[in-house]
């Protein structure tokens, strides 16, 4: 079985996440901890990750995608995602019960992201990172001591519930 993990921005530009995580040591970790596989979608952004072409990694092959077709399953072959704090990309990844670490893009209006990702941090849903520049560092400390986090799985999706809602206010 892959052992495998998502970077993903969407279809945005976010280039100062995936600029932060195009380091050595981020690639070494991973290639360490024995995944085989990171897959990067860098969506409209126009850095390109390309770090991992000059170090010599063991277990670990790097994909980069501007965007990915089948998505979810990508996203259910992951054991973990670094993300934007898109709603999307969030609720997919906790619908299929993966360990989310989200970055917040405040490069975007009304930086809705942020009320998001701390509404689901505060109920230890996901890892939010707050700070790109240290995030490699908090990213590989959480998944080494992942056994320490307070990290719990989102309920199921009730998908019932907005029709037994209507069916209530509707006396059916």
């Amino acid at each position: 079985m892959t052992k495998q993990i998502l970077i993903t921005v969407g279809t945005t530009k976010f280039e100062k996440l995936i600029k932060s995580l195009d380091r050595e040591n981020f690639y070494h970790f991973f290639d360490n901890m024995k995944f085989d596989k990171m897959i990067i979608q860098k969506g409209s952004g126009e850095y390109v990750p390309e770090m991992y072409n000059n170090i010599k990694l063991e277990n670990l092959k790097v994909e980069v995608h501007d965007i990915i077709n089948n998505f979810e399953n990508v996203i259910k072959s992951s054991e973990y995602i670094i993300s934007h704090a898109g709603a999307g990309i969030i609720l997919e990844s906790l619908k299929n019960k993966k360990k989310v670490f989200v970055a917040v893009n405040d490069t975007l209006m009304d930086n809705h992201q942020t009320e998001l990702a701390e509404a689901l941090y505060i109920d230890n849903y996901i890892f939010y990172i707050k700070d790109t520049e240290n995030i490699v560092e908090e990213v590989t400390n959480t998944i080494a001591n992942i056994n320490c986090q307070n990290w719990k799985p989102y309920p199921d999706f009730n998908l019932d519930a907005i029709p037994n809602v209507i069916y209530d206010m509707l006396s059916i």
